[in-house]
């Protein structure tokens, strides 16, 4: 009988701390044998608290002001902040909106950025590596380039992407890179410039049915990129009164599971459009991401041979 396989896959969780603690509370909780976390792991704004001195800080966060005194009401007021994925930074008053005006705030993010991955890792370092769990990583289209070295670092755990890893019995095929997106964001490709780097991958396998095809952005038009239209001054559209959702997945991406149809497909992005979706043989599931909530969105796939004998969504 062949030996089972269970996946956890995780995606889109934008700098949350408390996402990433469930992400690695999770495999062990659910008895995964292996662990995916997909790409945009990084947060997009930095949170300022005003020193006020005297040990007073001063924030208004999502529309409520906090006036805190004391180590510990900041350290909670900076845990809140940091579990829904932006980064709180104390400084004297004003100093983030010269940052901003100077254009000094992008060097500031970014190493807020690379000093919360790098805790991370040095986190699931200490919290997998005793149950032995295998662990892979990638970045996203939202994250800054630079933060690939944290992942290439990590003491636990590999970061996978453009690679072809071995999980168990099958083949981990990852790319994080997006197809163009109305936000110019940090890392996308041409629909060309991925059919390529697909098609590449996939070219090492002696059996792409027994891959596991990590790639962030969903398949085009497969119901799992269903997402609100915007016009060229990104306003949403309506009609009717309603949100219009439309399809922004990756043609090259779809193209690549129709051709070589690996065993599962595993996406994030667009965080709006959690489920599974068959396209051939390949079952493609996109669990959603709900992380400025602070709950974490996933995915358990378990894996018989050539078979995917279960599969479904879960959240905590």
């Amino acid at each position: 009988m062949a030996r089972r396989i269970k996946l956890y896959f995780a995606t889109d969780v934008h700098g949350s701390e408390k996402c990433f603690r469930k992400f690695l509370n999770a495999g062990p909780a659910y008895g995964a044998d292996v662990m995916v976390l997909g790409g945009d792991l990084a947060g997009k704004a930095i949170q300022a608290l005003d020193d006020l001195g005297g040990g007073r800080y001063r924030t208004t966060f999502r529309g409520q002001t906090y006036d805190v005194e004391g180590a510990e009401e900041l350290q909670q007021v900076e845990r809140l902040i940091s579990d829904l994925g932006y980064y709180p930074y104390r400084c004297p008053p004003g100093e983030l909106d010269a940052r901003i005006a100077d254009g000094s705030v992008e060097a500031l993010l970014l190493d807020l950025m690379l000093r919360r991955l790098e805790q991370w890792m040095a986190l699931a370092d200490e919290r997998l590596r005793p149950h032995g769990t295998p662990v892979f990583w990638m970045l996203g289209n939202d994250d800054p380039p630079e933060l690939r070295a944290a992942l290439d670092d990590a003491p636990w755990g590999k970061q996978a992407e453009g690679r072809v890893l071995e999980v168990d019995e099958y083949a981990l095929v990852s790319w994080g890179y997006s197809n163009p997106t109305p936000w110019d964001s940090y890392r996308e490709m041409s629909e060309d410039e991925l059919r390529a780097h697909f098609d590449g991958l996939f070219a090492q396998l002696p059996d792409p049915h027994r891959a596991v095809f990590n790639a962030h952005v969903p398949p085009f038009d497969s119901g799992l990129d269903e997402a609100p239209m915007l016009d060229g001054d990104l306003t949403v559209q309506q009609s009717a009164g309603q949100v219009k959702l439309g399809a922004v997945g990756s043609t090259a991406v779809r193209e690549a599971i129709e051709r070589y149809q690996p065993l599962v497909s595993l996406h994030g992005h667009v965080h709006e459009s959690a489920g599974f979706r068959r396209i051939g043989a390949t079952m493609a599931v996109n669990p959603g991401s709900d992380y400025g909530t602070g709950s974490l969105n996933g995915a358990l796939m378990t894996l018989s041979g050539d078979k995917l004998k279960a599969h479904q969504l879960v959240r905590g």
